[in-house]
């Protein structure tokens, strides 16, 4: 639904002109789709037609019913409070102070942004629980509902809450806060749901290893013709106690509890120390089966075997095993340590990155899956133009004076930008120069940058299939 972005402009017209409307002033509206076109400020029949969408209502019932901050923006800095037609009621008093005009204006765009679709790999992502439950009424499935229920069953199954029931007391030294289910959709489809809580504690570090170590890695294992594989822990956090005294009420995703009190016994995901936690528990878990944390990369253990070292890197949950046999140390973390490993076997995602073996049999990475998702389509209506190069030759964009972004241009850009950055680190170092160039002028952006930065794009578009190969 298209919703107007601004008025530039505004006239008076007579009841015998076509354009009157029952209102003796129009005014010049910008759409959001960049369209412009005059309407009326104000009408006094509109019985009705609030029932219609925004651009029905807006012409209907004038610019002043359906978004009248802006209206009182415009009369303020055009100096039209007094002026004949634009005695409105209510108007002068909200244009009375700036700040508050602008408080209103923040707080329009803020719940814009909150409840605007959220779009992963060309999925829809819903903010809570009715949202979840809609879309997938919308789309005739239960995905989103299974999901839900998924982790219902995994937090039941590792015993993540004590349930003291309708108005349980856990006691003075406990706390309550605030729980949510935060909704993703993966890279191959898989819709997901988790638990994500507030806490009242500072947060406390946990590392990961770093991609430059993970390219050491695989560097290593093909020049000693070790194996690659990826596995994932499974609920990972819930195999950690958390040191913390908190509780929730449960929600609705929770059934037939719903209001119950739940003292939190496991780390759950979104308490502040649930990283630290599970990554004390994996460390002991690895120490135990013999590896030692590398003093140059301390996310990267190794194992010394006699002829070679076995090497384990860690990305929170995921894991990357480098050994001649790596099905021993899986069997060892799913048998005697009871971890739930999902994805196991030679590598082919890993951290967003795609791995496979190309013609020649070089082990090769490349963002394939990353490049390919819909996040363009869902955000312009349409797929990027295939661009020869990152770089316009003779571009500058520290000369460009087209039109300043507004508040979601400046989302938008600043979402991309920090998207290709990532393409970057996970192997398009082709782009590097350009991505760097335009991250100059976050502060200060233009409709020329944000073009700039779908040239990019419609680059990578063209170019998908680059890769990094992995030569010893």
């Amino acid at each position: 639904m298209w919703k107007f972005r601004r008025i530039l402009n505004h006239k008076y017209v007579k009841p015998s002109d076509k354009s009157y409307m029952q209102c003796s002033v129009n005014v010049l509206i910008e759409w959001e789709s960049g369209e412009t076109s005059w309407q009326p400020l104000h009408r006094k029949d509109k019985a009705g037609i609030y029932d219609c969408d925004p651009v029905t209502v807006t012409i209907k019932a004038g610019t002043y019913d359906s978004n009248p901050v802006t209206v009182a923006i415009y009369a303020r800095e055009n100096n039209l409070l007094d002026a004949k037609g634009w005695k409105l009621p209510g108007l002068k008093k909200l244009a009375k102070t700036q700040k508050r005009i602008l408080r209103h204006a923040k707080q329009a765009k803020l719940h814009l942004f909150r409840t605007k679709p959220i779009y992963m790999y060309g999925f829809e992502a819903p903010r809570n629980h009715e949202q979840a439950m809609a879309i997938d009424r919308l789309n005739g499935n239960t995905k989103f509902a299974d999901a839900e229920n998924a982790e219902i069953f995994m937090i039941d199954e590792f015993s993540t809450f004590e349930d003291l029931g309708f108005g349980g007391n856990p006691g003075p030294d406990y706390k309550k806060i605030r729980v949510h289910m935060v909704y993703a959709v993966k890279h191959d489809g898989q819709h997901k749901a988790r638990h994500l809580t507030e806490t009242p504690i500072d947060s406390i570090y946990s590392s990961v290893v770093s991609l430059r170590g993970i390219c050491l890695l695989t560097f290593v294992a093909e020049l000693n013709d070790l194996e690659v594989w990826a596995t994932d822990i499974g609920n990972a956090y819930l195999e950690s106690y958390t040191q913390e005294k908190v509780y929730i009420i449960a929600g609705p995703e929770f059934g037939d509890r719903q209001g119950h009190t739940l003292v939190i016994r496991k780390a759950l995901y979104g308490l502040k120390s649930s990283g630290l936690r599970w990554h004390e528990r994996l460390s002991d878990v690895l120490r135990e089966m013999g590896f030692i944390p590398s003093k140059a990369e301390r996310d990267i253990w190794m194992r010394d075997c006699g002829d070679h070292y076995e090497y384990i890197a860690v990305y929170v949950d995921d894991l990357l095993i480098t050994s001649k046999d790596p099905s021993t140390i899986i069997k060892t973390l799913s048998g005697e340590h009871k971890f739930k490993l999902k994805g196991t076997g030679a590598v082919s995602f890993h951290l967003g990155c795609d791995w496979f073996r190309d013609d020649n049999g070089d082990l090769s990475y490349a963002p394939h899956q990353y490049i390919k998702k819909d996040n363009y389509l869902c955000l312009f209506g349409k797929r990027p133009h295939n661009a020869h190069s990152p770089i316009v030759q003779g571009d500058h964009p520290e000369l460009d004076t087209s039109n300043l972004l507004d508040d979601a241009g400046i989302q938008i850009y600043q979402s991309l930008i920090g998207s290709l950055q990532w393409a970057i680190q996970i192997g398009r170092f082709d782009i590097a120069t350009a991505i760097m160039t335009l991250s100059c002028f976050r502060a200060c952006l233009r409709q020329g940058h944000l073009d700039h930065v779908k040239c990019v794009i419609g680059y990578l578009s063209k170019f998908k299939h680059g890769a990094i190969r992995i030569r010893t």
